[in-house]
């Protein structure tokens, strides 16, 4: 293994942000193939898909300088900038206005960002976390892949499902909520029957 290899990919962002393109193409050969497959799950057209990543990694190269070195996931910046990358462009192509974002960084504030470790550890019970997925009852998990991945808005989706706002909303914040107590579990922090 080399001194890259070993190397966590915020260390490899610190050495990116002092233009070091050894780094940065460790950094790229790391996350982008998992970013690609996000990519295609949104937007089905492997060009696009490949487009997006670069897109996401061109926005993170001229973000290192910025990006906090006190705790921020690399990976977690570029996943949800990759993605809001490719929902806007699925959103463009079928004449639809973009989801929120700037255009020198989609995500805005890094505050809110998951730490590294946390990443990690979702990452080492990747399996766990599929299960609590699967967890919710099917149309729950179906609206949250439509906003996931084919970013429909609240309102899109209510058209879409053909249900009255407040039951979507409502639906979706429920949703959320046993999601995000479910993440307890999976992170380890607290202890669920799963």
């Amino acid at each position: 293994m080399t001194a890259l290899e070993e190397q966590s990919h915020e260390a490899l962002a610190t050495r990116a942000a002092e233009r070091d393109l050894g780094a940065f193409a460790e950094l790229y050969g790391r996350l982008a193939p998992g970013l690609l497959g996000m990519a295609l799950r949104i937007l089905p057209d492997h060009a696009a898909a490949a487009g997006i990543v670069e897109q996401a990694f061109v926005l993170f190269w001229n973000e290192t300088r910025r990006f906090p070195r006190d705790g921020a996931s690399v990976a977690a910046w570029l996943s949800l900038t990759a993605r809001q990358i490719a929902v806007n462009t699925r959103r463009s192509r079928l004449r639809l206005p973009a989801v929120s974002g700037s255009k020198t960084s989609p995500l805005g504030d890094y505050a809110w960002l998951p730490h590294p470790e946390e990443i990690a550890r979702i990452e080492e019970r990747r399996e766990l976390l599929r299960k609590v997925l699967h967890q919710l009852p099917k149309d729950q998990r179906d609206a949250l892949e439509l906003v996931v991945f084919e970013g429909l808005t609240e309102e899109e989706l209510a058209a879409r499902l053909g249900e009255p706002l407040g039951r979507v909303r409502s639906g979706l914040r429920a949703s959320m909520r046993f999601l995000r107590h479910r993440l307890r579990a999976v992170l380890g922090t607290w202890s669920a029957n799963i």
